[in-house]
């Protein structure tokens, strides 16, 4: 079962897209993912924030209110325990050019259950040879354009879960899903936001609580050989929250 919205009404399923919208046609656009524990989304706030800052930034219109009321209708129909709801906001229709101005951006809300039962669940990583790139924004905006990721996610299908991505400088920056950790004596370390991360919400929330627990939280670079000699390693992001690391290559 899915709960689809999109620009002011609930959907069957198929929605009218325009085959002029950008978000279709350029990847021109952004979305957040955010968890939805017993009816009530996790960190909703924080992430609709983050939406905002990047659509800003990319000159995309953002109406809090029409977001906030699509929101408020899907979660109304929540049904079940655990379900992933996620927001998407494409430019919208526009005349050919990628500079061409857009005043009706097109916002599409989904809600789909989730099966928790395999939380937490240990994951393999592979190291890719395709790389984030620091210096463009698609490296910390969550932006509809994953094709690096997808590529790198295809390159290790079969061999592991997930691909584990340098940035440029042949540091470590992320998976092509979540932002990592590692766990050196009582140091909780984690690339640095100038590494060509996205700035994961789960991410702040577990530097923000590290010293909760005795655990002295550090971003910065990290060389791919420290993974290998840290005490633990995980990932994290917003549906699978903490996922510790098996094996790399």
């Amino acid at each position: 079962m899915s709960i689809v919205w999109f620009n002011g009404k609930f959907a069957g399923g198929a929605i009218p897209l325009d085959s002029r919208d950008r978000g279709f046609l350029l990847g021109d656009g952004v979305f957040e993912t955010v968890a939805v524990r017993d009816h009530r989304p996790m960190w909703l706030a924080e992430h609709l924030a983050r939406m905002e800052a990047s659509a800003l930034e990319l000159g995309i219109i953002f109406d809090a209110e029409i977001i906030g009321a699509g929101v408020a209708a899907v979660l109304e129909r929540s049904w079940t325990g655990f379900e992933a709801l996620r927001v998407t906001l494409s430019r919208g229709s526009a005349m050919r050019g990628l500079a061409s101005a857009c005043v009706a951006p097109s916002l599409l809300v989904t809600l789909d259950a989730l099966n928790p039962s395999g939380l937490p669940q240990s994951a393999s990583l592979k190291v890719a040879s395709i790389r984030r790139n620091e210096h463009a924004p698609s490296s910390r905006l969550k932006t509809l354009s994953y094709i690096d990721g997808i590529a790198a996610a295809r390159e290790v299908a079969g061999e592991a879960d997930d691909a584990l991505m340098l940035n440029t400088a042949g540091h470590v920056a992320s998976t092509t899903i979540a932002n990592i950790f590692m766990l050196r004596g009582n140091e909780l370390i984690t690339p640095g936001l100038d590494q060509g991360i996205l700035p994961g919400i789960t991410r702040r929330k577990l530097l923000d609580s590290a010293r909760k627990i005795s655990l002295t939280p550090v971003e910065r670079a990290v060389r791919l050989e420290e993974i290998f000699d840290a005490d633990s390693v995980f990932t994290c992001n917003s549906l699978r929250f903490a996922r510790p690391v098996a094996r790399l290559d």
